[in-house]
């Protein structure tokens, strides 16, 4: 009885998980804009137009930014806040991470490797080979930048290791990141039946 209800458990607990994340970030976006859509169309709201307003405005965010002039315009506003002490920080630190996972035509990025550190390999994302446009003193000649993410948490931690101790494996970062977040329970093999 006992081993059937593990399996039950298993088998129920990561769809129950994501519902309950993606229940969470759905609640969280229509919290956003449930008072400015109330407060827009009044008597007629309903539940779930905070969330509906929410996707629309998000897909013509995305369609404007497609255009050239508004591309303009979206360099002046990261320049301007990049200036803003405090904000700066974080809207760099974001707006560098949410681009270093739009790869452009000309460079493939996110190659995952395995790093070897005091004879323990860590599985990693090569996020730097080249330091030129860096202050001196971060990378060196024969040195690459890795981010080696944690299990089970959003976060991990950048180190600037030799080359050497780096080796190129044959698996996507979304695969990568499969396997950490499972703590490298997850095979990382796509399941094909």
């Amino acid at each position: 009885m006992g081993k059937i209800f593990k399996r039950g458990l298993i088998a129920l607990a990561p769809v129950a998980i994501s519902i309950v994340v993606v229940a969470w970030l759905l609640t969280t976006l229509e919290d956003i804009f449930r008072v400015p859509v109330e407060w827009a169309v009044g008597k007629y709201y309903f539940p779930g137009m905070g969330l509906i307003v929410a996707f629309v405005l998000i897909f013509f965010v995305g369609i404007i930014i497609n255009n050239f002039l508004i591309q303009k315009f979206t360099v002046l506003l990261d320049r301007l806040f990049a200036k803003i002490p405090f904000f700066k920080m974080v809207y760099t630190s974001i707006a560098d991470m949410m681009s270093y996972f739009q790869p452009s035509e000309k460079e493939k990025k996110g190659k995952m490797v395995t790093v070897e550190i005091d004879s323990m390999r860590f599985l990693a994302i090569l996020t730097r080979e080249d330091f030129s446009d860096l202050p001196d003193g971060i990378g060196r000649e024969g040195e690459v930048t890795v981010y080696v993410p944690l299990s089970y948490q959003i976060g991990g931690f950048t180190a600037t290791v030799p080359r050497s101790s780096i080796k190129p494996i044959d698996m996507s970062v979304e695969e990568g990141m499969r396997f950490v977040v499972s703590a490298g329970i997850l095979s990382g093999k796509n399941k094909k039946k």
